[in-house]
């Protein structure tokens, strides 16, 4: 297998070659503020030697200081400066340097050096091609004044040479800078990515050890649950092979109703582990069709036994868009876990509303209720309120209904009910919007379901419902 690996691009605001400016131009402002001080203190010393101060030296020594000082300020903040600004620096750097030969001895003077201080700031600020374009202007500049003021022939060759040369080492060494610096963001970007895939390959682990510690809990929970309905399918068996003769019909009617009601519930665990399956994997087949949300209440109803205590307000809110069989899945769930935890007789009450482009489908019950902080755990594989540990059930039927409304599109959650208990709440899509018509003027019905709709009913009908 071959493995692509994309150099990742620079992140906004980053400079993937170059300098900073910002910072450059705060060293160099350093460094033309120490050479002014280096240059002052030479010339009072020399003063002191013998000689009367010069007042075209001392006022061209003040402005330097002043202009030293206001660059240290001026690229002392946040903002980048801009090149106009550079360039400028630059050729006041070289016109004061300039100016300062012609005071203290015009090009004889020994401080024709600071030209190739001023070369090293521009290397600091440009590249190689730069630097050197800089230093063969300076020496022509110099070497122009030099000749026209007449300077030794040699002498003049001498230092001309040296500025470029200069020039072209400093920006060698700038060059080399910026190769470095680049080569260091390259390194640094594939080290963030590098990060980046260590982090997903560690959460990937992270999910196969909860995928490997969920398959120990299949296994656990599949051993104790497959326990109870084997061992009555296998004492059924066991009695009708030894004692057929002797047991009357009727008796041995109850005990193959038992060991079928078992089998059932074993089948239903063996479907539940296999769709929790699927959902991990997000292979889900799904097949959508428009369903008319009352038809799956009244299966579910049926399914879940609670015909008799369901208590449903809807609306006339046109079909929703689901697969069939899952959605009586949830359904069922829902319903089923309501009976278990209501008290005896009490009713169970279902509302269907429209909001908008989905349908709420929601179970509400009049038992304990589920505490606020446990509302999201419930959702969670093998998951079981310590309240309802006498309960039979494998604690996978929130977690599965859970991941086929997610695959429908819709979400799914817990609040506390009307009557104090657990209401789950579920969305669905709805099949198309024209059965909104009339759904205003249409008032909620009120009803006890018993079973399925009746074939010719109409829309606003519930399915074989007495009215209210």
């Amino acid at each position: 297998m071959t493995q692509t690996t994309t150099r990742p691009e620079p992140r906004p605001g980053r400079r993937s070659a170059g300098f900073d400016p910002m910072r450059t131009e705060r060293w160099i402002a350093l460094i033309r503020l120490a050479v002014v001080g280096v240059v002052t203190a030479i010339y009072l010393g020399s003063l002191a030697r013998g000689g009367g101060p010069s007042p075209a030296a001392i006022a061209l020594l003040t402005f330097s200081v002043m202009f030293s000082v206001w660059s240290l300020v001026a690229f002392a903040g946040p903002e980048e400066p801009s090149p106009l600004s550079r360039i400028l620096s630059v050729l006041v750097d070289v016109t004061l340097v300039t100016a300062w030969v012609q005071v203290t001895g015009g090009v004889s003077s020994e401080y024709w050096g600071l030209y190739l201080v001023v070369l090293i700031s521009v290397a600091m600020r440009y590249d190689l091609a730069r630097a050197v374009g800089a230093a063969i202007g300076m020496a022509l500049l110099y070497g122009g004044i030099a000749i026209a003021t007449g300077l030794p022939k040699d002498l003049v060759i001498n230092r001309t040479a040296l500025m470029v040369i200069t020039g072209f080492a400093a920006g060698v060494l700038s060059q080399q800078r910026v190769i470095h610096r680049r080569r260091g963001q390259e390194f640094q970007a594939v080290a963030e990515e590098r990060s980046r895939e260590l982090t997903h390959e560690r959460a990937e682990v992270e999910r196969l050890r909860r995928v490997d510690i969920a398959k120990s809990e299949f296994v656990a929970i599949a051993a104790h649950e497959f326990r109870t309905p084997l061992a009555a399918v296998i004492g059924v068996l066991s009695t009708l092979d030894e004692h057929a003769s002797v047991l009357s019909s009727s008796e041995r009617r109850e005990l193959i109703e038992g060991a079928t009601a078992q089998a059932t519930r074993l089948a239903r665990l063996v479907d539940d582990l296999l769709t929790v399956s699927r959902i991990e994997d997000g292979v889900i087949g799904l097949e959508f069709e428009p369903v008319d949300p009352r038809d799956l209440l009244a299966e579910a109803a049926r399914a879940s036994g609670t015909s008799g205590r369901l208590l449903v307000r809807s609306g006339r809110v046109g079909e929703v868009r689901c697969d069939r069989d899952a959605i009586i899945r949830v359904l069922t769930n829902l319903l089923d876990n309501a009976r278990k935890y209501s008290p005896d007789g009490a009713k169970v009450h279902v509302a269907v509303s429209l909001e908008g482009d989905v349908v709420r489908f929601s179970v509400a019950d009049e038992g304990p209720g589920i505490p606020e902080e446990e509302r999201d755990e419930v959702f969670e594989r093998f998951r079981r309120l310590d309240s309802g540990s006498s309960k039979p059930g494998t604690g996978l039927g929130l977690y599965i209904c859970r991941g086929l409304v997610e695959a429908h599109g819709g979400w799914i959650r817990v609040d506390e009910g009307p009557k104090g208990g657990a209401e789950f709440s579920f969305t669905l899509p709805r099949a198309t919007v024209a059965a909104e018509d009339g759904a205003d003027d249409a008032g909620d019905v009120e009803a006890i379901v018993d079973g399925a709709r009746t074939p010719g009913s109409s829309p606003a009908e519930l399915p074989s419902a007495a009215v209210r």
